[in-house]
């Protein structure tokens, strides 16, 4: 969908997105159109692109080879971000012109996450970190109407607890926690992500012993992990309700369960990283 062209025309044209929607839409629907890309229905943008002079085909079906590559890079990265394989995700991210995303507001957003995320979760330049986060939450989705938003806010919140500062990891963690459950959930790129904020803000409190909240947590992610069938996380959020399990109540039974479960999902998902982690933790522990 080559939303650009759309506006062009509109500005071209003189309309203002109000004069443009009347009688056709409502302006929120159009603004979600340009600003976010939301397609609205089929019907509604007929008559848009009529009263625009546009033909239909004119802005679906034009596809920038080069950009739907990058995304397929970036998807790439993002899946190893998720098992750990830093490594081949900062090739991946190192290899991206973001000049290339300018006109798709969501792959931006996406790069940018990614890139602040290597950052924060593989001892790169937190402060790299910061401007990408706030690239996003000021300027690519400064109204916070996408899931971006919100992984900033773990981001953020990540990279001030690394910094120590827990008065401004606990500030953003918290702006995530107030709508973690209820944050919509509609593809399944959404779910890997949706699960990535209740991981992480679940590690979080882990780490500063709050293991009621970190708990609750983990045991919601294990829940959307099992209703929409994603494996990938399963394995790390069993790891740590294991640990947390242990440092209430010692390395029992239910500890050895936990880190069983952990690795027969690592090995299932051929997670070398993690399987690694959970040997080196049994190890050590005893368990």
């Amino acid at each position: 969908m080559d939303i650009q062209t759309f506006i062009d025309k509109r500005k071209e044209l003189g309309l203002s997105q109000k004069e443009l929607s009347n009688g056709i839409c409502t302006q929120a629907t159009l603004s979600k159109f340009e600003n976010n890309g939301k397609i609205p229905s089929l019907k509604i943008l007929i008559q848009l692109c009529n009263r625009l002079g546009l033909s239909l085909d004119s802005i679906i079906g034009v596809t920038d080879s080069k950009s739907q590559k990058v995304i397929k890079q970036m998807n790439k990265a993002e899946f190893n971000l998720i098992i750990q394989e830093y490594e081949d995700s900062w090739k991946i991210i190192k290899a991206i012109d973001p000049s290339d995303l300018e006109q798709d507001k969501d792959a931006l957003m996406q790069y940018y996450y990614l890139k602040g995320y290597l950052n924060v979760l593989d001892d790169g330049d937190l402060f790299d970190a910061v401007f990408d986060f706030n690239r996003i939450l000021s300027e690519l989705d400064a109204h916070g109407e996408t899931i971006f938003s919100f992984l900033s806010f773990v981001g953020m919140g990540m990279v001030y607890a690394k910094q120590g500062d827990d008065s401004k990891s606990e500030y953003y963690f918290s702006k995530v926690f107030n709508d973690i459950y209820t944050m919509s959930i509609d593809d399944v790129s959404k779910i890997w992500r949706y699960i990535n904020i209740i991981f992480y803000c679940a590690l979080y409190y882990s780490e500063r012993n709050d293991l009621e909240t970190a708990n609750a947590l983990l045991n919601y992610g294990v829940k959307i992990c099992a209703e929409n069938h994603v494996t990938y996380y399963i394995a790390r959020i069993y790891a740590q309700l294991a640990m947390n399990e242990s440092r209430v109540n010692g390395n029992n039974k239910k500890v050895r369960g936990l880190m069983n479960k952990a690795l027969v999902f690592s090995e299932f998902n051929q997670n070398e990283k993690e399987i690694e982690v959970i040997k080196r933790w049994v190890a050590s522990n005893k368990v």
